[in-house]
């Protein structure tokens, strides 16, 4: 019998282990990484002007979001632009390899800051989609991010949570509808021991689907110090 967490397991080393690289994703300019350093230092990512700070500071962003069931947010910058590109083909796309770009970009602009003044996260644990969704998109773009900073910044990747409920897309749906649509949608599958949980996700709009993690994760281990890493967060209203 053929276990699907197996087969899962196996897509994402798949996914994960294209290295020889041609060319910069990016520029498309020749190179043997995949995103150049001119790139990395010089191309327009919409990334915060202080990376690397707790979102929940910057009351623009923490004040439209659901009061949070973690303590840090940190965030590459706003779902625009560069960012809202490069997260629209890693979901919509079938561009898995994409995962790999926005992790080089959050190790360069918010981990750097974050090894200098916070408490490293002793295990990094993706949101994972239904298994209905994970079927039709053929990965899950939370658990490749996860894998591919856990990799980059040498902290455990752990599959800790498992969706119960099947939801509809949030894209779809308005701030009171996706609380709804996540309420109770997450419950933890193993065993969690560590003091500090990150959680990874692609987008945070309202934090509705994050909250919900985490609340499964405190539910059980209230005393869990949470982070969350984003690759983006919604434009702020304030703005």
């Amino acid at each position: 019998m053929i276990c699907f967490s197996n087969v899962r397991d196996a897509l994402d080393n798949y996914f994960q282990s294209w290295r020889v690289h041609k060319h910069c994703y990016i520029c498309k300019q020749s190179s043997s990484q995949l995103v150049c350093r001119y790139c990395i230092e010089d191309c327009a990512l919409p990334h915060f002007a202080s990376p690397g700070m707790n979102v929940l500071d910057q009351p623009a962003y923490a004040d439209y979001l659901i009061a949070p069931y973690y303590q840090q947010l940190f965030v590459l910058g706003e779902y625009r632009e560069l960012l809202q590109k490069l997260i629209s083909q890693l979901k919509f796309a079938n561009k898995p390899l994409v995962a790999e770009v926005l992790a080089i970009f959050f190790m360069r602009f918010v981990f750097a800051r974050i090894s200098l003044f916070e408490d490293i996260p002793d295990t990094i644990v993706p949101v994972p989609l239904s298994n209905r969704r994970y079927a039709k998109r053929g990965y899950n773009q939370a658990r490749l991010l996860s894998r591919s900073l856990s990799r980059m910044s040498k902290i455990r990747h752990f599959d800790a949570l498992k969706r119960i409920k099947n939801t509809k897309k949030q894209t779809e749906l308005g701030r009171e509808e996706r609380l709804n649509n996540t309420l109770d949608a997450f419950a933890l599958c193993r065993p969690i021991s560590c003091k500090h949980i990150v959680l990874v996700d692609d987008v945070i709009t309202t934090g509705a689907t994050i909250n919900e993690a985490c609340k499964a994760i405190v539910k059980v281990y209230p005393d869990v110090h949470i982070s969350v890493w984003a690759m983006a967060i919604a434009p702020s209203p304030k703005r």
